[in-house]
């Protein structure tokens, strides 16, 4: 963990939505350059959580700290853009300027830098492409330039790995990796404990409230899944990485395997 002041502490933080409980009772911080992924099922408040750490939605109890010129990047869940919008993938990035969000145009200055961007994230020959002809991982990374446009200091994003092959899932998790190593502290949202397990360094298990926040090998363990979860699972280790599978040891049970993907090789096996 940098060895740094934290950008925002959350201290016995509590919301509800009218007299719903959605978190209670959490505690964590975020320091520059973390690379942190928040793992739990639906209704666990997981979105919640990025919302208060991100200052759009205000504890009920408790405290958050965050120093008030902190810029945050917000990344949305794919499935709630509309794709036939017609914009093409700069200009979807030119969005992201917080300077130009108070005039109708975009400098020359502000062009070159989406440029860059687009050049940096591997998708520059993609500028003036309708952001429908894209890849799962492309329509990623063009939505994490336009986030980045706003120079964060916290890059959050809402299940990046929802609906990708596990290639994509490998190269959005290298990017967050590669960004945390600038010092931008990076966090996700993600259903996927395998994949945080081989690329995060550090996992918060949440259900309503914080069970485990640490490293995977130390929060994977099967009394912190039963709890968040409300499954048993069992950890295998490979290659120095814990892996998740249910209690029944099948291979399709691998816990995280997108849903898709699992109707999809049901189809396939007839």
């Amino acid at each position: 963990m940098p060895k740094s002041d934290p950008l925002v502490q959350l201290h016995q933080v509590s919301f509800a939505y009218g007299s719903d409980p959605v978190v209670t009772d959490i505690s964590m911080t975020v320091a520059p350059g973390e690379l942190i992924g928040v793992v739990g099922p639906s209704g666990a408040g997981k979105t919640t959580l990025l919302k208060l750490i991100a200052g759009t939605e205000q504890a009920v109890l408790g405290s958050v700290n965050r120093p008030q010129d902190l810029r945050i990047g917000w990344v949305p869940q794919v499935e709630t853009v509309n794709w036939y919008f017609p914009v093409t993938v700069d200009e979807v990035v030119l969005m992201g300027s917080t300077a130009g969000g108070s005039r109708p145009w975009y400098t020359s200055e502000e062009r070159k830098r989406v440029h860059r961007l687009l050049h940096d994230l591997g998708i520059g020959h993609l500028e003036g492409r309708h952001i429908r002809r894209l890849s799962g991982g492309q329509q990623q990374r063009v939505f994490v330039a336009r986030a980045l446009m706003a120079d964060p200091d916290i890059l959050i994003l809402d299940e990046p790995l929802s609906g990708v092959d596990v290639k994509t899932r490998q190269d959005v998790l290298d990017l967050l990796a590669s960004l945390a190593a600038t010092g931008i502290a990076v966090i996700l949202t993600t259903h996927d404990l395998n994949g945080v397990a081989a690329h995060l360094p550090r996992v918060v298990c949440i259900n309503g409230k914080v069970v485990a926040d640490g490293h995977p090998a130390a929060v994977l363990r099967p009394a912190n899944l039963l709890e968040v979860f409300g499954a048993r699972m069992e950890i295998i280790e490979h290659e120095g990485h814990p892996i998740v599978i249910d209690s029944h040891d099948q291979p399709s049970n691998v816990i995280g395997m997108d849903p898709s993907a699992e109707r999809s090789r049901r189809g396939n096996a007839g």
